[in-house]
């Protein structure tokens, strides 16, 4: 028996968001997390500890629709939802397993994605 890696799932479809939040009383967003949605419509949040409840509150509270476009107000603060299909089609990740992604994500702006860390390298 393969043992899991902790905090990712198994190999799967799966869609992929980035989180940007822009809090109360500040004027832009920036990247909190990272929203994946199984095929099976398991919704899984990669984001620092101290923001995990308020971000998947906030996902599973609205439809996808209202996150994608214009974003929601929710505990005060403005959160939108970034799809990552055309990231995934530029670096070639349409098929590629979710630590893959990750991984790019991380390694694509590190400073911006610094949350994945705990999730990549522990």
């Amino acid at each position: 028996m393969q043992k899991r890696q902790k905090g990712l799932p198994r190999d799967r479809q799966y869609d992929a968001y980035l989180i940007h939040v822009e809090h109360e009383q500040d004027f832009y967003f920036i990247v909190e997390g990272v929203c994946v949605i199984s095929e099976d419509h398991h919704y899984t949040v990669y984001s620092l500890d101290s923001m995990h409840n308020f971000l998947r509150a906030a996902v599973l509270k609205y439809p996808l629709s209202e996150l994608l476009g214009e974003g929601v107000t929710f505990r005060g603060a403005q959160i939108k939802l970034e799809d990552l299909s055309l990231f995934r089609r530029f670096h070639h990740l349409e098929e590629c397993s979710l630590r893959e992604l990750l991984t790019v994500l991380y390694q694509s702006e590190p400073q911006r994605h610094y949350f994945l860390e705990r999730f990549l390298f522990n």
